[in-house]
């Protein structure tokens, strides 16, 4: 069974999608989905659908091709690890599970919930995924709070849709990558007025609006770290002002 085309989109919704080469937040080429050179499967499709073109500024992917890559990644780094440790499993459950250990490591698949998936508990492992994993520097985030949820459903449920927005994304004065809703949007809305955002506005601060957080600060001489924090924030609304 291959990682499907609806888990490629599912963890594009997740993930966010920037389809030119950038540097992260910490400083390491990257495009599409979060690809960058340290992953062998994504070198190898580099290798076949860009032959003599260098993976740099400039370098280019579409919705597609990251779909491709994904996929490819999946099946070759994220799959394998996911095969071992469970069995038995439907598609959706295997997407979901692979969404997981794309996102937290496959070191996640020794957790508590998937020793119940493992197990044939599903509603168990639904239930103690959506509480796993769900932390960055010791402090819960909402965007990792929402992806637990919609893997757990997907893999309970067969349920492939991103859930609403959660209101409480500036609970912590702070905005970075996984987390959504209108202070999301609005920082969108910000950037692309100021010309360093050129992709979807969906309240997604995905790889493309931390790259964006990334550009403003470098122009601006803040610290570059893609996180719209309060001296950031603060920047961005000062232009608009």
């Amino acid at each position: 069974m291959q990682f499907s085309l609806s888990g490629a989109v599912f963890v594009r919704g997740c993930e966010g999608f920037v389809g030119h080469w950038y540097l992260d937040a910490g400083g390491v080429g990257t495009i599409g989905e979060g690809f960058t050179w340290r992953s062998a499967a994504f070198r190898k499709w580099w290798a076949e659908h860009r032959a003599g073109e260098a993976f740099g500024p400039g370098a280019t992917m579409t919705r597609e091709e990251a779909d491709q890559v994904l996929i490819l990644i999946m099946e070759e780094e994220v799959g394998p690890a996911a095969d071992r440790a469970f069995h038995g499993l439907t598609q959706f459950q295997r997407d979901g599970v692979c969404s997981v250990g794309y996102n937290a490591g496959t070191g996640a698949y020794a957790d508590q919930w998937a020793q119940a998936l493992a197990a044939g508990d599903i509603a168990r492992a639904a239930a103690l995924l959506k509480t796993d994993r769900i932390t960055a520097d010791g402090k819960r985030i909402a965007g990792l709070v929402n992806r637990r949820r919609d893997e757990a459903e997907l893999i309970q449920f067969g349920d492939y849709t991103i859930g609403a927005f959660a209101p409480d994304a500036m609970a912590d004065g702070i905005l970075r990558r996984g987390e959504r809703g209108p202070a999301v949007t609005d920082l969108q809305e910000k950037l692309a007025a100021i010309g360093v955002y050129s992709g979807i506005v969906d309240g997604i601060f995905g790889y493309g609006t931390e790259a964006a957080v990334l550009a403003y600060q470098r122009s601006r001489k803040l610290g570059v770290d893609g996180i719209a924090g309060q001296e950031t924030l603060a920047s961005i609304a000062g232009v608009h002002t």
